[in-house]
């Protein structure tokens, strides 16, 4: 049982529904689920009775509900008091540019900033490389990347602590008058004679896509480059061309017009994880503790 199970738990009981609750935290459906099911599965007993119309409590979960909120009570307490023994005010984080629906990052930030009090933080975006020798550096605490899918969950890159959140295949988006939307898997083959619009070669998404196509021997008919996910979006909908990206990009509501198809055969994955730099304090803790790993068994 951690302080993020508890913190879920609470959200669904004042929500009374697993959706709001998963907006609310910021954090998936099926991850906010799948934390309260562990969390029922250590205690030995069913919290929530679940149904169409909501989440309420049971038996068991009445008489959890006020442990739950004593505990999230003294860990708070706790935290902030430790944070005040800490020799450093300032907490840098980064985030790779597009995280595609894995995290309403606005959100979160406005709702972790008031939380340090007395503590200034900074946030910038970058590529992945970049922020991976910044954490190194010890110039960022702790960076939201993306790259090629590694092992899942916690593990040791070069002393960097990094928790995978989410593994993810990539899609073809096309727009709906395209030949290929009515089909319903596609091979990448079959975008030899198709114009891809790419990310930036500085995208992990692009250099994940590099290796799938050269590994099925496809060469691309012209290369249309973007460093913006909304441009990338908006010009397959005008039918500019297609683009092969991660599942979640195909969630954002300027896709909604599209067509996303499962690729087979040699298929692109991507992984998005969090990662610590070795001089990661408290702070840094703290922020990381407020994602939720999303990685399917």
């Amino acid at each position: 049982m951690d302080v993020r199970q508890l913190e879920l738990f609470l959200a669904v009981v004042e929500e009374q529904t697993f959706t709001q609750a998963a907006r609310r935290s910021f954090v998936s459906q099926s991850g906010l689920s799948s934390s309260i099911r562990a969390l029922e599965r250590e205690l030995g007993a069913t919290l929530f009775a679940r149904s169409a119309s909501g989440a309420t409590l049971t038996a068991a979960g009445e008489a959890f509900l006020p442990r739950a909120r004593r505990m999230l009570a003294d860990a708070t307490a706790a935290k902030r008091e430790l944070m005040g023994l800490g020799s450093s005010r300032s907490l840098r984080l980064g985030s790779e540019q597009c995280l595609g629906d894995l995290v309403n990052l606005a959100d979160v930030l406005t709702a972790f900033a008031p939380q340090q009090e007395g503590i200034e933080v900074f946030f910038q975006q970058a590529p992945s490389d970049s922020l991976l020798r910044d954490l190194r550096s010890g110039r960022l605490d702790a960076a939201l990347i993306a790259g090629p899918p590694g092992e899942s969950g916690a593990r040791l890159i070069q002393d960097l602590e990094v928790t995978v959140l989410r593994q993810e295949p990539f899609v073809l988006l096309v727009p709906r008058s395209h030949p290929l939307a009515s089909e319903s898997s596609v091979a990448l083959a079959a975008l030899r004679p198709e114009r891809l619009v790419d990310f930036a070669p500085s995208w992990p998404a692009r250099s994940i896509l590099d290796q799938a196509l050269s590994e099925a021997g496809v060469s691309r008919r012209a290369t249309v480059e973007v460093t913006d996910v909304h441009m990338l979006l908006s010009l397959v909908e005008y039918g500019f061309g297609v683009a092969v990206v991660p599942q979640s990009f195909s969630a954002k509501p300027e896709a909604a017009s599209l067509v996303a198809l499962p690729l087979t055969g040699t298929r692109p994955c991507w992984e998005t994880a969090l990662a610590l730099s070795p001089q990661a304090g408290t702070a840094a803790r703290a922020f990381a503790s407020m994602f939720l790993v999303d990685v399917p068994g």
